[in-house]
Parts: C-alpha cells; structure tokens; sequence
C-alpha cells in the first residue's frame, strides 16, 4: 500500500497524459507479479539464486551487529580482492558471492533493504518489483516522447507481456537491470535535448550500477546510446551513427583479442561463461556446440544459437507445467517475428532512429544469450529485457518514419 500511494501522490510519477490511477493499476500488476515470483521461489526449488542473494544480505546486515563500520565495509566498499580484510574474514566465509563482481551488487541491495525489511524475504522481493517498476515508467516516457505508438501500447508492452512482467519483477538482476537502463535512457535522451549537469549525474551513476549487475549489458546499450546520441545531434541518414558505431567497437574487439593474453580474450570469457551453463544441471538444459575459444566458431554458429534464445524452451522437453507455458509464449514470440516480417517498412527502416536503438539492443542482447546460455530457464528469464526493446522496434517500424 505504501508503494502504491507514493506511485498515486508523488510528483515523479505525475504525467499530464496519463491518469495517476493507470499508474496505480501497472504498479499493482508489477507487485502481483512479484508475490507470484516469491510463491514460485518458495514452492519451486530450482528459484534457488533469490535465495543465494537474500541469504549473503543477510550475514552482511549481521555484520552490524558487532560493529556498523563493519555493515558499511561490507556495504559499500569493493569485493573480491587479496587478502580479505581480516576482520571481515568470518562474514566473507560463510558468504558465496564475495567473489562474483556482479552477484555480490545483488547481495549489497538486500544488505541495504534488510535493514527495514524484518528479514522477510517477501519484502525484499516487493522492493525488487518497485525498482523495476520505477525503470519501466521512465523507459514508458522516453518512448511516449520519441515514438507516435499509443501509450497503452507501449504500457501494454512494459506491464502486460507476461514474460516481461514476470521475470523482471522477482530478486533477481533482471529488476535492477531494467531499473537502471530505464533511468540510463531516459535520462541520456533528456540530455541529448538540453545539457544538464543534473542529467550527466544520473547518466555516469545508473551506467556504473548497470556495469556492476550485468557488465554485458552495459556493453551492448553503449553503443546504442552513442549512436542515439549522435543521431539526435546530426541530420545524417539514422543508419550510418549505428554502423560506424558498432563497426568501431566490432574492431577494438579484434584488435583487444589480438594483442591480449589467452585468459583474458573476450572469446575465451564467452567460452568460459558457455562451460559454466554447460556444465551447471538443469531441468531445461539442453545440448549445444561450443565456441572453443575461437571467433571463427563463434561466427560460425552464431546463426544456430541466435535463434536458441527465441526457440527454448521446446513443448516436447517440458516436464511442468512452468515449463509449458514459457514454451507457449517462445512459440507466440517466433509467430509475431515471423508476421512482422511482413509488416515492417523496409524502406523507411534504415532512417528509422528508434527502431534501430531497440533492434540494436535487443537483438545484440539476444545474440548473447543465444551464444552463452544452454539452459532454456535461463534463457526465458535473460531475454526478458531484451524483448521489450524488440516489441518496441518492431511496432515502430511498421510506421513510415523517417528522421526529423
């Protein structure tokens, strides 16, 4: 209630177009969709990554019971380095993401929300929600502001699409990822149309917070921001900021691989991430080609693990219910890409700014999961972002739109 009446009274959720009481329902949706992920996480032992989260917040919020220094250090000060503080040694023990650069981000918001949470986890995951809430309303008024679509078909997409709802609503990175690229996008379109010391704040700090939940995504919004950017500052045709951007970052790539040391090539972190799903146990794994280390291989089966990310998981290999209904929706999602190939203007999509930002970001995030990811569960969860972004596109190009 109190989430819902600061969404209904506060200023910052105030939009001359749009009744606070749609607010209120979308809002509403987002905390059901949240207490279903806690009756899942409870009911469903494979949730299993919540609880790793809730439980590592917990010891550091115990941390101050012996001394609030001790709380703060390991609240706000880097992890994962040698030797471990040893006066922090018994909290980092009984810890296991001390030493997952991303996962312990996760760990410092619960340490944060425990402190007024009385240890129920149901409220760390309602904090969860709200914080994806709060980035789907701005990535609704950076789109509201750059697209002609209808509101309630970008809210319909945001709040409506069961995948998306669902999946970015729960304790886990997906809430924080949507929460601070809604704030990066927005604000860095807020930018583009006026400097703002205010502005390029918000822009470094939810760049930074994204980089330490999911550094890959901060890799692929970049670019697209760049060229966003670039496009809103010049009158050249929309597609060029895209191709020079991406083709610049495409050659430090090579060129990074070239002349680094084996374990620390881009290639070799993929194949290592793709080892770690191939080798964890899963109900909804399934057998894929490894990249081995080599961008020729990479390349190579690109197109087949591209089109994993979209086809997982397989009615036939279900054995739950769960399961079924994530394999209905990939079997809905394939049907609408499929349909639209018939419903995009072609001719006007290379001038087609937005749509070039949401393609870009959607499916370069799609093409990662597609690469990494061998395990259908994770995939239906990872490229819950990613489909908000190719709705969006794929709606936008059906228009005849072309660059102001």
């Amino acid at each position: 209630m109190l989430f819902l009446t600061f969404v209904y009274k506060s200023k910052m959720f105030s939009i001359r177009y749009l009744r606070p009481s749609t607010l209120v329902l979308f809002a509403a949706i987002k905390i059901f969709a949240a207490l279903l992920y806690y009756w899942l996480y409870i009911e469903i032992p494979t949730f299993h990554d919540s609880e790793h989260y809730f439980r590592d917040g917990n010891v550091v919020f115990s941390a101050i019971q012996e001394s609030p220094l001790y709380y703060l250090h390991l609240l706000l000060l880097p992890n994962n380095y040698f030797p471990e503080p040893e006066h922090l040694c018994s909290y980092i023990d009984d810890m296991g993401l001390w030493y997952d650069f991303t996962g312990y981000t996760i760990v410092r918001v619960n340490a944060f929300i425990r402190l007024f949470s009385f240890g129920y986890v149901s409220i760390h995951f309602l904090f969860f929600s709200f914080l994806s809430f709060i980035g789907a309303f701005y990535l609704f008024r950076f789109f509201a502001k750059v697209t002609t679509l209808s509101e309630y078909c970008i809210l319909g997409v945001l709040f409506l699409v069961p995948e998306i709802v669902f999946w970015t609503s729960g304790l886990h990175k997906e809430a924080l990822v949507l929460f601070s690229s809604g704030i990066l996008i927005y604000n860095t379109y807020q930018y583009s149309l006026r400097s703002s010391k205010w502005r390029l704040v918000l822009i470094i700090f939810s760049l930074a917070f994204l980089a330490n939940v999911r550094m890959y995504m901060t890799l692929i919004l970049l670019p697209a921001l760049i060229a966003y950017y670039w496009n809103e500052k010049s009158k050249i045709k929309a597609i060029i900021p895209y191709f020079v951007t991406y083709g610049v970052v495409l050659l430090s790539v090579i060129a990074y691989d070239v002349i680094a040391p084996n374990s620390k090539r881009l290639a070799y972190k993929i194949t290592e991430f793709q080892y770690a799903f191939i080798n964890s146990t899963g109900n909804t794994s399934f057998p894929t080609e490894v990249v081995s280390n080599s961008w020729s291989r990479i390349i190579q089966l690109f197109p087949e693990h591209f089109v994993n990310g979209f086809m997982y998981p397989l009615y036939n290999q279900c054995v739950s219910n769960w399961c079924r209904l994530s394999s209905i929706m990939s079997m809905i999602l394939v049907g609408i890409l499929v349909l639209s190939l018939f419903k995009i203007k072609y001719r006007y999509l290379l001038n087609n700014t937005i749509a070039l930002f949401c393609f870009s970001i959607g499916f370069s995030l799609m093409g990662v999961i597609g690469v990494v990811v061998s395990n259908a569960g994770a995939i239906v969860r990872y490229r819950s972002i990613a489909l908000i972004f190719i709705f969006i596109g794929l709606m936008v190009s059906f228009q005849k739109v072309t660059k102001a």
